[in-house]
This record gives C-alpha cells, structure tokens and sequence, in this order.
C-alpha cells in the first residue's frame, strides 16, 4: 500500500474514532441535581451539582459560553469561568463557577421564570463547549437550540428547576 493510502486510512480511522467518542462524551454524562448556589452576584454565581460520569476517563470541561436569546434577542450571556473535572466513573458533587453578562439584572429571573413557567417557550440558546480527555479533545457548539430541547436532554424537570430557583 502506498504511503498516499496509508495515510488516507489512517486518517478515516482518526475521524471514526473521534465521532465515537464524542458520542462517547455525550452518552455517558448525566445531571443528577442541583445542591447548592453560592457567590450569586449580578456578575457570576457558583452552582454545586451531582454529576454522573460514566465513561471510562475523566472528562475535563475547559471553556464554556452559552448566549441566551428569548423571542430571537439576546439577553444574557453565561460563560464558564474556570475549569471543571468530572473523575471518571462516579458521581461526583462538582461546582460550576459562572461569569453573567445581561442586558439588565432581571433578565435571569426572566429567564428562570419562563424556565419554570413555559419551559423555556421561545427561549433559545446558541453554545460552545471545549471538553476532553488527557488525549482527545472535543469542541461541542450548535446555535439556535430551544431550551426545552436541552431540559429534556439533561432530564431537567420543573422540580429540579423549582429547586434551583429555591438556592438562589
């Protein structure tokens, strides 16, 4: 086999893999619930979950960036402000530190009310995730996402919103 096939070959393989594992990453990531909120601020919160990992290595979360639309205008933007680890399969009590960004201070009750009320009815996101391993690193991004879209994805019920509601 040439060296022009050879490198051909190799490359699919690399491609199939990582799909894999981005399906890997996906599949194996499970929100538990929230536990706590503390720091909040017009500007940041930290927000402690239970996260399940049930994949065979621990997942890094570098960055993170969500912009938060309601109605097709963007009213916040919420970004990761430090790195989060998820050791690999356990569950774990993580926190998540978050820098806020809004049109004005109200738009996260807005946002949180609709949440719970309408869940999330004409509320949009557009996000950016770099997460990975030691190895394999992975960037997860989609624009235009309805909210309930990613609630149900995430098994997020009106309770575990009411109760997120209730920390802050």
């Amino acid at each position: 086999m040439s060296k022009y096939l050879r490198y051909i070959a190799t490359i699919v393989v690399l491609l199939f893999s990582v799909n894999r594992a981005h399906a890997d990453i996906l599949d194996n990531f499970h929100f538990e619930r929230f536990v706590a909120v503390t720091h909040l601020s017009s500007s940041g919160a930290n927000i402690w979950v239970d996260v399940r990992n049930d994949w065979s290595h621990a997942l890094v979360i570098k960055k993170g960036k969500v912009d938060v639309m309601m109605h097709g205008k963007k009213v916040a933007t919420i970004e990761l402000r430090d790195k989060i680890v998820l050791p690999k399969r356990s569950t774990s009590r993580i926190l998540i530190p978050l820098r806020f960004d809004a049109q004005n201070t109200l738009s996260f009750q807005r946002i949180l009310r609709n949440l719970v009320d309408k869940r999330g009815l004409g509320t949009t996101i557009d996000y950016r995730v770099r997460a990975g391993t030691k190895a394999l690193k992975l960037t997860f991004s989609d624009k235009n996402v309805a909210v309930s879209e990613i609630l149900n994805n995430f098994a997020l019920s009106n309770d575990s919103l009411k109760e997120l509601i209730e920390l802050i």
